[in-house]
């Protein structure tokens, strides 16, 4: 008897858009155009009010997990493998709520966390654990677009829950390398290709405007700390060909950790006292699709975020990304042509580098092609979700059920065992006659200590 329902799947999306990180929130955006017909509740590990940018309330997805059923559980994006819920938290957390964080001490923060996230174990923020969910044991699965070679650095215990995550997922996709590599040495079928967000350019199509006379300048606050706001600043107004261009400061997220305003103000002020004629503005903008259209509508795209990079590729535009690790193994592996990893004192050859770039026809060809494979691994996604939905029996909802509970059962167990014979070589250590003559001498060298200290303080008297 099929349990699929007759409006389409009801879809739980699971990401980090409780916060405001432009790429993660594109991530729900592109991928929701995918599944017309479903019921898509979106779903963070916190819970946020994100009217402002997302036109809607983002709800912790264990509170949801527990009391609501779904016939599909897709992570839609993003590093989920290095990520834990701490430094989700961190990273998510508003300025009052993070300051109250910091202020806490260890078993506090704890606490706070587990707070906030629903008071259930959560291995990994953005790959629930849905042994844990008994609605929902039994859902598809799907993690698309993810890098989770992040795993590997992971402890012990947590990289075992966490392969076990991946190995009970329905369908998978990764947009990196080192995440392909590492899901064939554990034997787990996925699929390689470009990140979700590239197929943007497929769902609302604009032509590049290669006369326009605005440059975009995007970078982290890490980074700004790093090169020197003076530096940057310095930079953008010597570079021969962002002359009589009105660059704009585009912030990729306001999200702890992420982009300021008070760092581009420290920019522009530097700037004007150089050149006081310089045309350098923030942009205001902080809705995804605004951001995208700001990117679009330039002449050249300079930055450090790796969704700002693929925004500007889905689009055909210029492109410089500054050095940094993660944008860095992306262009190398799916957007060579464009410079990468540039220093910042030879940006201003790399933004004429890629103004040549830009007009060579493989150059543009390659962008659409990451456009169409990232459009048509979310519509085949799409696809086999809906069609399972639909044609799924019990049996097979139960033998998902049954394959997640009998793992997380093995792996507790496995710990139990372990404990055990820890306790017990502990206790065999503890009833040695070396341990205890250590144990004795201990005692003796410290009131040897008290001792001489007592006699010290005597004779200092």
């Amino acid at each position: 008897m099929s349990t699929g329902t007759t409006h389409g799947p009801r879809v739980l999306m699971v990401g980090a858009y409780e916060r405001d990180n432009f790429g993660d929130l594109l991530f729900l955006l592109v991928t929701e155009k995918y599944l017309p017909n479903a019921q898509v509740v979106s779903s963070a590990p916190f819970s946020a009010d994100m009217t402002a940018l997302l036109d809607r309330k983002v709800e912790a997805y264990s509170p949801l997990l527990l009391d609501e059923e779904f016939d599909a559980v897709w992570t839609v994006g993003g590093q989920v493998g290095g990520t834990d819920l701490r430094s989700a938290f961190r990273m998510s957390a508003g300025p009052e709520l993070y300051r109250e964080y910091r202020r806490s001490s260890p078993a506090r923060r704890d606490e706070m966390v587990r707070e906030a996230a629903g008071k259930v174990h959560i291995a990994s923020p953005y790959i629930p654990s849905l042994a844990s969910y008994p609605l929902n044991a039994g859902a598809i699965s799907v993690l698309n677009s993810v890098g989770v070679s992040g795993i590997r650095g992971a402890e012990r215990y947590r990289r075992e829950e966490l392969i076990a995550l991946l190995r009970a997922a329905t369908l998978v996709s990764v947009r990196d390398k080192e995440s392909s590599v590492y899901l064939t040495e554990l034997g787990i079928e996925h699929r390689q290709v470009p990140d979700a967000v590239h197929a943007i350019s497929v769902l609302r199509p604009a032509e590049r405007n290669p006369d326009s006379d605005v440059a975009i300048f995007q970078a982290s606050t890490s980074i700004l700390t790093k090169l020197g706001h003076a530096n940057v600043a310095a930079a953008l107004v010597a570079s021969e060909h962002l002359k009589g261009l009105r660059i704009r400061l585009l912030m990729a997220g306001t999200a702890n950790g992420h982009d300021s305003v008070a760092d581009f103000e420290k920019v522009i002020t530097h700037a004007k006292r150089i050149d006081p004629g310089v045309d350098m503005e923030i942009v205001a903008d902080r809705r995804p699709f605004d951001l995208c259209d700001r990117m679009r509508e330039a002449r050249v795209v300079i930055g450090t975020s790796l969704h700002v990079r693929i925004i500007a590729c889905a689009y055909g535009i210029p492109r410089v990304t500054l050095s940094r690790t993660k944008p860095t193994r992306y262009a190398r592996a799916w957007d060579p042509d464009m410079p990468f990893d540039v220093s910042l004192g030879g940006l201003d050859v790399a933004v004429g580098q890629a103004l040549e770039a830009a007009d060579r026809p493989e150059v543009l060809a390659r962008s659409r092609e990451l456009s169409r494979l990232a459009h048509d691994n979310l519509t085949n996604f799409a696809e086999q979700v809906t069609t399972l939905a639909a044609t799924q029996t019990a049996e097979d909802k139960e033998r998902r059920r049954d394959a997640r509970r009998h793992t997380q059962a093995a792996l507790l167990a496995s710990r139990t065992e372990e404990l055990k014979r820890a306790r017990k070589e502990l206790m065999a250590i503890r009833s040695s006659r070396t341990y205890r003559l250590t144990q004795k001498a201990g005692k003796i060298v410290r009131a040897i200590r008290r001792s001489l200290g007592a006699k010290a303080t005597a004779r200092a008297a």
